[in-house]
């Protein structure tokens, strides 16, 4: 196997996934009310995609763990060809269209499957003897998606709604090309590891894994908690700025935010290899998960712009340090059979809060108020903060280390 250039590749991949993330979930909720659908409607759709998600994401990883044949690299490469069709057929079908719906179901939901997955990649190549700066390469991935945010909310004022199937094609091209330039037989490689290692672990089935790591379920549904009202103020985050922003100038500072946003997480990514050596993956999952909540009442009492960009910063704190630790805590908790199953389990709380967030979110945001749907998803946040504290005070302690796959 060629391991050369192995962060580089890697980075890449990182870069073109979240060039996409940047268009499909960071302007669906602009692109679908440009096209003549309500709040309502909006939030039906977004379920739909991370309700497919849910399930979609531990089957992939499921069917990875399980299958002598196909891979990480073979299931994002077969996601990103769906993405791209579907986001040209985008550029054809009538502004209004019913039909407009399905494609941007199935062509979102396809793209959520690829993040767990991307995630695990990192740490079969890690088995093979390669060396992969996690946290840069993730780093970079956001630094992409702040770029990427930035330019379609400037391009949107030129080219209108076209701005993202656009966008979305070239990031799942992008995503395609930098995904084969992976060296190919990472699995095999896994599998010398466990045969060096004694016996082959068995995969667990879906039901078998939550009953084999039952300590998991609290950080979960902490999780899911957080993200639900982490993916209100990013799906709505136009309705948001529309309180005390002019309709005219929304997409351009929502594409501003998004940047800081993105931008402020590189410090914590790149450095997360000395945080690690300070402190354990579980307490810095219950710091990001104060931080939270700390951002989301910030945002709920925004009433002009450069403090909303004021709360972006916090990103810094929260979801920049929880994304790496994540990774990382199923790395340090989960058997190697489960691996990948269990980073799409934890990839899917993502998933499952936007599902909750596009529903609850849209809804209320058109039955109510904005403010309204904020307060509730505050409230989730909180608890979930209180979860996350308990729950990582109850698996077994990890203890901080120097990363082996550098962050």
């Amino acid at each position: 196997m060629n391991l050369r250039n192995l962060n580089l590749k890697y980075a890449l991949v990182n870069i073109g996934f979240m060039l996409l993330v940047s268009g499909s979930l960071g302007f669906a909720y602009n692109y679908l009310s440009q096209s003549g659908f309500d709040s309502g409607t909006i939030g039906t759709v977004m379920s739909i995609v991370s309700l497919i998600g849910v399930f979609l994401g531990p089957a992939a990883g499921d069917l990875v763990d399980r299958s002598e044949k196909i891979t990480q690299k073979m299931f994002i490469s077969g996601s990103m060809i769906v993405v791209g069709l579907l986001s040209a057929l985008l550029l054809v079908i009538p502004q209004g269209s019913p039909l407009i719906l399905p494609v941007i179901i199935v062509a979102f939901a396809s793209s959520t499957v690829g993040m767990p997955l991307l995630n695990g990649m990192a740490f079969i190549y890690e088995k093979a003897g390669g060396v992969i700066n996690y946290g840069l390469c993730r780093g970079l991935g956001s630094a992409a998606y702040a770029v990427g945010a930035n330019v379609v909310g400037s391009l949107w004022a030129m080219l209108g709604r076209n701005t993202l199937p656009i966008w979305v094609i070239f990031g799942a091209i992008l995503t395609l090309v930098a995904v084969n330039l992976m060296p190919n037989a990472p699995k095999q490689a896994a599998k010398q590891g466990e045969g060096a290692n004694g016996p082959k672990e068995q995969s667990s089935t879906l039901p078998q894994f939550f009953g084999k790591y039952p300590s998991m379920i609290i950080i979960i549904a902490a999780l899911v908690l957080l993200y639900f009202c982490h993916n209100i103020v990013n799906t709505y985050m136009g309705a948001i700025l529309a309180q005390f922003v002019p309709a005219s100038e929304v997409e351009a500072v929502q594409g501003r935010a998004l940047f800081i946003q993105a931008m402020v997480e590189l410090p914590t990514m790149f450095g997360f290899a000395l945080i690690m050596k300070k402190l354990s993956i579980d307490r810095i999952m219950a710091i990001a998960a104060i931080f939270y909540s700390v951002k989301h009442v910030l945002i709920l009492f925004c009433n002009n712009v450069p403090m909303f960009y004021a709360a972006m910063v916090l990103q810094m704190l929260s979801f920049a340090a929880i994304t790496p630790a994540t990774v990382y805590f199923v790395n340090q908790h989960i058997g190697e059979a489960d691996k990948n199953k269990g980073q799409a389990v934890f990839a899917t709380t993502n998933t499952v809060g936007s599902l909750l967030a596009s529903f609850v979110g849209g809804w209320l945001f058109q039955l109510l108020s904005v403010k309204y749907g904020l307060t509730i998803g505050i409230v989730a946040s909180v608890i979930g903060t209180v979860l996350m504290v308990v729950g990582t005070a109850t698996v077994k302690p990890s203890k901080p280390q120097e990363a082996t796959l550098r962050i």
